[in-house]
């Protein structure tokens, strides 16, 4: 008897895992209406994309993430989306989760530098023939780049800094070596054994030189300043910000409390983009699904702060894949976990689709939509800084492209 007992619990577990792995009916009828295929079999030169159009036109930002920062189908799919979205909305402005100083001389000079010489303005992951290809196309067309981020990713802005000094006539001193010490002041507030009052004297004194020439800058900024004047201007101040906060975080270790206020910086770099620069034209933005998502439940996130601001106005498109590997940021493969063995998992959602699908979350409940609005397992990203691994993807995103595959990109 006790052995007929243990033999029906593991029968029964078993049947729960199995249950638990694959989409129920419901689901995967959901899934055949409402899921778009952009590539049937294999990833080709002309995927699908027609049936993003009606959600994305007439929207000024369209926020596309990824998973991680390594995954090579992802840059090239997302570079298709990004050509069909310049041609059937007029997005002419592309902005990327890089230091928004070390893109100013990329975009600015763009018909002067080759494609790969525009690539190192962004962060050191994303140098890479992906975005050499799509920076080609940024050239051919003349379309605009910005970068959002608050941290820095390159060292151009330092010689721009010194001739928009120069060309304006304001103290050289007052600039002189400012870079290099933000350089070393980076090193040294990111180091795990930094002391907060070790670094104190010479952050402050730092932030008082940026805020000297940020004074000065700010009497030339006139209705009609030129374009790299206010880019300048508005590094000058993200590089106060960061300095502040990170100074701030010695202080207290309140790591939610940094990467709110990156990610508050960051929205405020889009919206003032948005409103200063690129006023006229849909933009497209390219970041993590971290930052892009309109919710979090334990952190503050850029797309949540901008979907305040643009609500309607803005479409956020969160991207996953079911299998394979990835680079990690510093290049290293990773493999991609196989699917929770308990939970509903979205990977057992993109096993029942085609190599690549893209799905619009309905604002309204439908049969077989359910999972959509509750916790499903995503593993292999990151979430919070809780290490959650789940998320309720109708109040993170808009819409979500899933990809079946996905292989490490290759730094250029």
């Amino acid at each position: 008897m006790k052995y007929l007992i243990i033999r029906l619990t593991i029968g029964l577990l078993s049947f729960n895992t199995a249950f638990c792995q694959l989409p129920t009916t419901e689901q995967m009828n959901f899934l055949k209406r409402y899921s778009k295929t952009i590539y049937a079999d294999s990833l080709g030169k002309q995927p699908k994309l027609s049936s993003l159009l009606p959600h994305v036109k007439g929207k000024k930002l369209i926020l596309i993430g990824e998973f991680n920062h390594g995954s090579k189908e992802i840059f090239e799919l997302r570079n298709s989306l990004i050509r069909y979205l310049h041609k059937e909305t007029g997005a002419r402005t592309i902005l990327f989760e890089s230091g928004i100083g070390e893109l100013i001389t990329a975009d600015l000079n763009r018909s002067n530098i080759s494609p790969s010489q525009m690539t190192n303005g962004l962060f050191g992951g994303w140098r890479t023939k992906e975005f050499v290809d799509l920076f080609a196309y940024v050239k051919s067309q003349d379309i605009s780049i910005a970068g959002f981020d608050i941290q820095r990713t390159g060292r151009s802005f330092s010689t721009l800094l010194s001739r928009v000094v120069q060309d304006h006539k304001l103290d050289t001193l007052n600039t002189y070596n400012l870079e290099s010490r933000f350089g070393l002041a980076t090193r040294e507030l990111t180091n795990k054994k930094a002391i907060y009052d070790t670094l104190k004297i010479s952050t402050e004194k730092l932030i008082l030189d940026y805020l000297k020439v940020k004074i000065e800058l700010s009497t030339k900024i006139t209705l009609g300043a030129p374009k790299d004047l206010l880019l300048v201007n508005q590094t000058v101040e993200n590089r106060i910000n960061y300095l502040s906060y990170m100074l701030q975080f010695l202080k207290d270790r309140d790591w939610s409390r940094r990467w709110a206020a990156r990610d508050s910086a960051m929205a405020n770099n889009v919206q003032w983009l948005v409103e200063n620069i690129y006023k006229d034209y849909p933009i497209i933005v390219i970041g993590h699904n971290f930052h892009i998502g309109k919710y979090n439940k334990n952190e503050t996130v850029m797309g949540e702060i901008l979907k305040a601001k643009y609500n309607g106005d803005m479409y956020s498109i969160g991207v996953f894949a079911g299998s394979g590997s990835y680079s990690d940021n510093n290049g290293k493969e990773i493999k991609m976990t196989p699917p929770d063995s308990i939970g509903l998992d979205i990977k057992h959602i993109i096993t029942n689709l085609h190599e690549a699908a893209f799905l619009d979350i309905p604002d309204k409940l439908i049969k077989g939509s359910e999972w959509l609005n509750q916790d499903i397992t995503i593993n292999d990203t990151f979430i919070d800084l809780k290490n959650t691994n789940n998320l309720i993807l109708s109040k993170t995103f808009d819409g979500l492209i899933l990809l079946k595959k996905v292989s490490p990109t290759k730094v250029d």
